[in-house]
């Protein structure tokens, strides 16, 4: 693999406290913003419009937009509601640079996860870009369970690029490939990316992986060898999609650890303009706010350029 820049999101915020079972206070997540910031990560994943009623971890969202930071700012909505609310919050706090809009390949799976069946998704996705677009907001369209789903097993590459090509078709010009449930390799995600590059050259593309098969680094590697412009993490592996029985799901749902993927990154010469051992500073601040030791190797064995010094 070439040495090249890369720009690292950090999902922390958003994806990893999505379903954590404790309220985390605000003043605590600005704390976690300034850390992240000061490490130099150039975007975060910062909050989401849902429903507060059912994800109250959120309702804080306008405050924790307004951190101080000189970041890109991306937010999550499934709904034309939280689009509403997210041009809302823009005309407020000044800056919302993009939202995610997330469409699973697996229908099954969007049905079980909220409530649409292909069609009317479609539907409410061209509603909440139009919303968007006209409020000044980038739609991110996320293709997740791009790699397979707890219902249909290990999906085709192409229908992942079918659902992604209907996004960008509809104007999307940022596409997230998402592993939601841990089920891509290497291989398939050279295949996927390799595919997308080539379709859409002019079309940023992120990819988003989780961790429960132990694969998120080797994943995001593989990722940006093959094309993609933006990874994912998340600092100490938390988050990920909730654990649903319902969604047949077990098991830990991790996202990728940023400190690790960092550290790796960092060590193979790929530029993220991320200061490592910063960003495990805000790894261990982290663990202090949430009350546990979390899943970063690098913060338990210290990082490699570290050792041997006196």
């Amino acid at each position: 693999m070439s040495a090249r820049a890369i720009r690292y999101c950090e999902a922390f915020l958003r994806d990893g406290l999505q379903g954590w079972p404790d309220q985390v206070s605000t003043g605590d997540k600005l704390r976690m913003i300034a850390a992240i910031d000061a490490a130099g990560v150039p975007e975060i994943d910062l909050t989401a419009f849902v429903s507060r009623r059912l994800v109250p971890q959120f309702a804080d969202a306008d405050i924790v937009l307004a951190a101080e930071g000189d970041f890109l700012r991306r937010v999550l909505a499934v709904t034309p509601d939280g689009a509403e609310r997210a041009v809302s919050a823009r005309q407020s706090v000044g800056r919302i640079d993009r939202c995610g809009i997330p469409f699973s390949v697996s229908e099954a799976h969007n049905i079980a996860n909220i409530r649409r069946t292909h069609a009317e998704h479609r539907e409410a996705v061209a509603r909440m870009m139009d919303i968007l677009v006209a409020g000044g907001i980038a739609p991110l369209f996320g293709a997740v369970t791009a790699w397979g789903c707890p219902f249909r097993g290990l999906l085709p590459a192409e229908e992942a690029m079918a659902i992604a090509a209907w996004g960008v078709e509809r104007g999307a010009r940022v596409v997230m490939f998402g592993d939601t449930t841990g089920m891509a390799n290497p291989a398939s995600v050279r295949r996927l990316f390799t595919m997308a590059r080539a379709e859409w050259p002019n079309v940023e593309l992120i990819a988003h992986f989780h961790d429960n098969r132990g694969l998120g680094i080797a994943n995001s590697l593989a990722a940006i060898e093959s094309g993609a412009d933006t990874v994912d993490g998340c600092l100490g592996g938390v988050g990920g999609e909730p654990r649903k029985v319902e969604l047949g799901l077990s098991g830990d749902q991790g996202n990728t650890v940023s400190e690790d993927l960092v550290a790796t990154l960092a060590a193979m010469g790929i530029e993220t303009g991320i200061n490592p051992a910063r960003l495990c500073d805000a790894g261990k601040l982290a663990e202090d706010i949430l009350g546990r030791p979390l899943y970063s190797r690098v913060l338990r064995a210290g990082l490699a350029s570290d050792v041997g010094e006196a």
